[in-house]
């Protein structure tokens, strides 16, 4: 005895003379199942973030939160308004770049403006 007498036995085809009916119900029976190979779908990759810690100062801190309350009409946090800074400065001139850039070493800090901040 082997996995071959575990095989469904097909249904006797009844002959011409008979149902019409039994004849389609007997070849349904003993048509073969197969199911079709699962399609695993393609998902988007998500984006991937590197946690990193920084060092700031407490007026810094500030000033990022200040700058995520500013948008109205969407929310915005953190590290999105980092992000936002990121790409102005990736936009700038080189030689504002690079101005920005040593103020940001010497330690000043731009103060936003009150308007920017009482805007609404």
């Amino acid at each position: 005895m082997g996995l071959k007498d575990l095989r469904k036995q097909s249904a006797p085809i009844p002959p011409d003379g008979e149902d019409k009916e039994a004849q389609i119900q007997a070849f349904i029976a003993g048509a073969p199942v197969t199911t079709g190979k699962s399609v695993k779908r393609k998902r988007k990759p998500k984006a991937t973030y590197k946690r990193l810690t920084f060092s700031l100062s407490e007026s810094v801190e500030k000033d990022i939160l200040k700058l995520s309350r500013v948008p109205r009409t969407f929310a915005i946090n953190k590290s999105q308004v980092v992000r936002a800074g990121v790409l102005a400065l990736m936009e700038m001139d080189r030689a504002v770049l690079l101005a920005v850039l040593e103020r940001a070493v010497k330690g000043e800090s731009a103060e936003l403006s009150e308007t920017m901040v009482d805007e609404e």
